[in-house]
């Protein structure tokens, strides 16, 4: 079996060595793959833990809606939203919640709290994050949201972030920008705002500057845009609230990206489109980019998508990826730490009421939204996570189509072996919310 990049030893795939012990030694098969599903584009990634992009466009909006101005957002948030406590906390994996342990509670040894130190423990909007396992996470106990907000985390969706705008060729997939750039841009769940950065440059060496950003999360992990030139806002706003703090069809392109495992409120578990083609204007393009976090194996020889044009043929060979569709053949994951993570996976995210699979969720909210929509559109694309072996073997049957290349590049590799980390990653930030399992 050929090598994958970042066959990491347990020490640097697990760094706190806690993670059960089947997957200390996680070395990942490369038959394993990545799919990105997109429904207006959907990235559907599976043999990985953002199995599927599933990124969504469409393209006007049928209703119209006079857009009226609101107030100027307000912004930046640091770590001094991190709650420093007054005596130590305990984790209780079983409700999900910080709790001071009894023998602190009802011990006379420490110190009473202020009443300012009690109400701040309580207060998550002023001190959203707390340090748990030397990660920063939000400190909500009913925000059950499983990854941390910190710098590592940070660099491991920017990375994927990278790869997804590479091997998609652009930061959105939608074509409906060539002649009609976007004046009001909106970022739902923007994290560290990388993509809107990206927006911003790959509209700007096109020579359109005219246009206006906003980020949107729940903390404010996103550097001053405004410092590099660009017409940047950010709006803090908890996603499980009803309604998004903008009038109707204010924007012109909406853009959502791993939002699937972000907790929302009942109203938007319903429609979860809704607030978005709220927001967004007739003739507006709504695009979604998510990810499944159950891995899977693509088996040899799949068939071409049908109707797929020869440019996405030619890009997906050029970046060594492969654009499926639903009767692509996926089998379970063959490596026995994958089929671990995977049971465990599925049981957490269920406790938190999450679903490990977005990309189905998101593809029956369009289908529920269609009337909403003048057009749509969707595509996946599966990511190798290393080199395999059928590729380099003659190719008979469907497979031959793609004519991928026996040797890989210098830059495929890169993109198959940068997909490999960022999942190694992710299973290690995760490994508190699967030990709870």
């Amino acid at each position: 079996m050929p090598e994958v990049a970042a066959q990491a030893t347990p020490s640097s795939c697990y760094q706190s060595g806690n993670i059960k012990p089947s997957a200390k030694a996680l070395k990942l098969s490369p038959r394993v793959w990545t799919s990105g599903f997109n429904y207006g584009i959907q990235i559907n990634r599976e043999p990985q833990l953002w199995p599927n992009i599933y990124v969504t466009h469409t393209h006007e909006k049928l209703h119209r809606v006079k857009p009226e101005n609101f107030s100027t957002m307000s912004g930046s948030a640091n770590l001094s939203y991190l709650f420093i406590p007054s005596s130590p906390l305990a984790y209780d994996p079983k409700h999900h919640a910080y709790q001071r342990s009894n023998s602190l509670s009802q011990g006379s040894a420490m110190p009473t709290t202020s009443s300012s130190s009690t109400s701040s423990s309580t207060d998550y909007t002023t001190y959203p994050l707390a340090k748990r396992n030397g990660r920063t996470i939000l400190r909500d106990p009913d925000n059950p949201y499983p990854l941390p907000c910190d710098i590592p985390e940070i660099h491991r969706q920017s990375l994927r972030s990278l790869i997804l705008m590479h091997v998609f060729g652009a930061p959105f997939c939608t074509p409906h920008f060539a002649d009609h750039p976007p004046k009001r841009v909106l970022e739902l769940a923007c994290g560290s705002a990388l993509w809107s950065n990206a927006c911003h440059d790959y509209f700007a060496r096109r020579g359109h500057k005219n246009m206006s950003f906003t980020g949107l999360d729940i903390v404010n992990l996103a550097p001053d845009l405004q410092k590099q030139g660009i017409n940047w806002q950010f709006k803090r706003h908890d996603l499980r609230k009803s309604q998004l703090p903008f009038p109707d069809g204010y924007f012109d392109f909406v853009f959502i990206k791993d939002a699937g495992i972000c907790p929302s409120g009942s109203e938007l578990q319903t429609l979860p489109l809704g607030e978005p083609l709220r927001v967004l204007k007739s003739g507006g393009v709504l695009e979604v980019w998510d990810s499944d976090l159950i891995f899977r194996t693509l088996l040899p020889n799949p068939p071409l998508v049908p109707g797929l044009s020869g440019e996405n043929v030619e890009h997906a060979v050029a970046t060594g990826t492969y654009t499926i569709f639903p009767a692509t053949p996926f089998a379970d994951a063959q490596n026995k730490y994958l089929r671990d993570y995977n049971s465990w996976a599925q049981k957490a995210f269920e406790l938190r009421r999450l679903t490990p699979m977005p990309c189905a969720m998101i593809g029956l909210s369009f289908t529920s939204e269609s009337d909403s929509f003048n057009s749509m559109d969707s595509r996946r694309i599966a990511i190798p996570l290393g080199e395999v072996k059928w590729e380099r073997e003659p190719q008979d049957g469907a497979s031959k189509n793609w004519k991928q290349p026996k040797t890989l590049s210098a830059d495929q590799l890169a993109i198959r072996q940068t997909a490999l980390f960022t999942i190694v990653q992710m299973i290690e930030s995760m490994e508190p919310m699967l030990m709870e399992v």
